[in-house]
Formats: C-alpha cells, sequence, structure tokens
C-alpha cells in the first residue's frame, strides 16, 4: 500500500511512501502467521520463561538498535546522498519505518521464542548426538577438525577469528536483518525474510531438536572422560580465547541453575552461525561480486572458526549449509516468483550514486522523470533525487530530451 505526493492547487502535498511490506501480500501474510505461530507455541510451552527472556532480550535490544539503525543508514547515506546524508536518513526513516516496525517487532519476539525453545532441548530430547558426530569428524578427517585448524593459525592471527565470529557475527546478523527491514525491494525482502524465518525454525529449533549435542567445548562436563580435554588445554594457552570460556562458563551455569538467561541454551547441531553466515552471503551475492566475495569470505571465517573455538563440530557446519542452501532455492522457486508480481510498483529501489557527469545524469533524470509520472505523482525521495542530479549535472530537465516527454 503506498500513498504518494500529490500537487493539487499548485501546491505540494507530501504523504510517505507507506509500505507495510509483509503485510501486503498473501505471502506476506502466510509469513506473518508461521511466525506468530512459533511464538505461541514458545508462549504455550513455558509461558513464564518466554516472558522472563522477553524482559531480558527488552533492555540490549532497546540499546543496541538505535545504534545499528543509525549506523547502517549513515553508510547507506554516504553511499547514496553524499552531498546531504543528514536529509536522506531522515526521509527514509519516515518513508520507510512503517514497512520496517513489523519485522523489527517479529525479529524481537522470534528470537526470544528461539531461546526458549533452546532453552528446552535437553527436557525435550536429552542430549544423545556428541559421540556420534564426533566419530563422525573423525571419520571424515582422521583426526579432530579443531587441530588440523589450531595448527594452521598462529596464535597471533586468532584475534581475527574470535572477533569475527563473536562481535562481527552479531553485527553482520542483527544488521542484514535491519538493512532488509528498511529495505524497498518488496519481492526480495520478502524472500529474505522467509528464508530467514525458516533457518530460525527449521536449524534453530527442529534439528536443534531431534540432533541435540553439546559441542565440543562442553563435551566432557555432560558425557565425563576427557575427550576434547586437548581442545580446553590449547584454549587456554591462547589468550585470546577468554571470551570462550567466559561463555561455555555462563551457559555450563544457567543450564544448572535451571534459570532462562539472556543468550542461555546449549546446542551445537547445526551450527546457526553458520546458518546465518551463509544465508546473508546468498543474499549479498544478489548485490555484485565484491559483495558476493566478501559474503561467501565471511562465511568461510565463521565455519573454520566455528571448529577452531570448539563451540561445533565441523559436520554442525556443513549441515546448516546444505539446509541453508536448499531453503534459499526454495524461496526463489516458490516465493519471489509469486512476490514479484503482487508487489509490483509497491516499493522504490534505493537510488544509485549520482553519476559525476551530466552525460551520465542525463538518462538517469529521464528514468527518475519517467517513474514519477507512472507512480501518478512527485515522490519526495525522486524530487530530491532528480534536483540533486541537476545541480550535479549542470543541466536543465528541458534540455535532456528524454523520450515521449
Amino acid at each position: 500500500m503506498s500513498a504518494h505526493t500529490e500537487l493539487r492547487g499548485g501546491n505540494r502535498r507530501t504523504a510517505a511512501i507507506l509500505d507495510f511490506g509483509i503485510a501486503a501480500t498473501r505471502s506476506g501474510w502466510s509469513l506473518v502467521a508461521l511466525c506468530l505461530a512459533y511464538v505461541l507455541a514458545a508462549l504455550c510451552l513455558q509461558p513464564e520463561r518466554y516472558l522472563h527472556l522477553a524482559q531480558s532480550y527488552a533492555k540490549p535490544f532497546i540499546f543496541f538498535l538505535p545504534a545499528l539503525l543509525a549506523a547502517g543508514l549513515g553508510v547507506a547515506a554516504l553511499a547514496f546522498a553524499r552531498p546531504a546524508p543528514t536529509r536522506f536518513m531522515r526521509d527514509m526513516l519516515r518513508q520507510r519505518w512503517l514497512g520496517a516496525a513489523p519485522v523489527i517487532l517479529l525479529f524481537f519476539l522470534g528470537i526470544t521464542a528461539f531461546t526458549a525453545f533452546r532453552i528446552a532441548i535437553p527436557e525435550i530430547v536429552p542430549f544423545y548426538a556428541d559421540r556420534m558426530l564426533a566419530e563422525l569428524d573423525l571419520w571424515l578427517y582422521g583426526a579432530d577438525p579443531w587441530t588440523w585448524a589450531h595448527s594452521v593459525v598462529p596464535e597471533p592471527v586468532s584475534a581475527v577469528i574470535f572477533v569475527g565470529y563473536g562481535y562481527g557475527w552479531l553485527v553482520q546478523w542483527f544488521g542484514t536483518l535491519l538493512f532488509v527491514a528498511f529495505w524497498n525491494d518488496p519481492a526480495r525482502r520478502l524472500r529474505y525474510l522467509w528464508a530467514f524465518a525458516l533457518t530460525t525454525i527449521l536449524c534453530g529449533t527442529v534439528l536443534a531438536t531431534l540432533l541435540s549435542s553439546t559441542g565440543p567445548i562442553l563435551h566432557d562436563q555432560f558425557y565425563g572422560g576427557d575427550r576434547f580435554a586437548a581442545l580446553h588445554a590449547a584454549l587456554a594457552r591462547n589468550g585470546l580465547a577468554a571470551s570462550v570460556h567466559l561463555y561455555a562458563n555462563y551457559l555450563l551455569a544457567v543450564y544448572e541453575s535451571g534459570r532462562p538467561e539472556l543468550g542461555g541454551g546449549i546446542s551445537a547441531m547445526p551450527s546457526m552461525h553458520v546458518a546465518f553466515a551463509t544465508l546473508n552471503a546468498f543474499f549479498l551475492s544478489g548485490f555484485g561480486r565484491r559483495w558476493a566475495v566478501a559474503g561467501w569470505s565471511f562465511a568461510a571465517l565463521i565455519l573454520f572458526g566455528s571448529v577452531y573455538t570448539g563451540w561445533h563440530y565441523a559436520v554442525d557446519g556443513y549441515l546448516s549449509i546444505l539446509v541453508v542452501s536448499v531453503l534459499w532455492y526454495l524461496t526463489g522457486r516458490f516465493v519471489l516468483p509469486q512476490a514479484s508480481p503482487a508487489t509490483a510498483g509497491m516499493g522504490l529501489q534505493l537510488p544509485e550514486p549520482a553519476p559525476p557527469s551530466g552525460a551520465l545524469a542525463a538518462p538517469v533524470i529521464c528514468e527518475v522523470i519517467g517513474l514519477q509520472e507512472d507512480l501518478g505523482g512527485n515522490v519526495p525521495f525522486l524530487v530530491q533525487l532528480e534536483d540533486h542530479i541537476q545541480g550535479k549535472s549542470a543541466l536543465s530537465v528541458q534540455h535532456l530530451g528524454c523520450p515521449g516527454r
């Protein structure tokens, strides 16, 4: 649903572009229904646990959301509207907040449900799969994969792994979702959100419950023995690995206390770090070769880091890649074709950076003028883009010779 600027009585009447996105098509409503059913199931399973987790997530969510939003819009403003970045950010918030708000709200409710289910995994299916997964790793590589990972990466370089696997992954995970929430490409936006939701539900809840496991870092605490004592010794010798020990101890303490806490829950198979890094790599590949290289390089770092840190068996990541690849194909096969005609004309693509010369600017202005006429009015965002390009090119619209104008 959109409302555009119109001219009445010689006065310009401005209205924001209202794009409710996920609530505008049948596929979108189905996605909303799926997410709400997932949330409702978690709420019914343990109401007190879910509500406690919602309160725990609310504080960091409120703190980090504005910071990431400002950073993301700032990067977009520098890329698309360098001469007036503040105006770009203000207009983007005004035009897109109605489309972004439901996505952000569903993400908050969904991550709370995800944690509630994750904490409940050993209550539903006690941990059992680690010995099988460890043996499968051993059969594939002839040795535990973490030993090879530690042998090829010197300690100083491991800082990249720990920072990327921890903070870098969080920023990419939430930052990409935030970008998609404000993105004005309804069809591809809906495809990503479907893939994101299915990855969370199938990998993070269904498969994680069926393949209930702790991972190498917590294997000995739950199964006894010293199967991964060498891994703990290797991490203890690395002064940069303190964050791994701290979080592992935190998870163990939360498990033993039975309290539903922020970021709690133990699950290794499949790896959600690898799953979302793979999903984002597929998504970024749609923006060109450089973005594809960046996305898949980061996904490779996360896969390697999942083994290096001891959080996962190698096969945890392999299953994640397989499942997400299938989900991305299926959403492209079924969601994208349905969403494209249903959302035709609903959204406007973010503009490309203004060209530096009049020769390049002329056809761009023609496209802007044509798009405005097709939309039936002067859209504020396009008016600003047109004015900006004309200022750069020192051309008059009357002398551009736009076809059919």
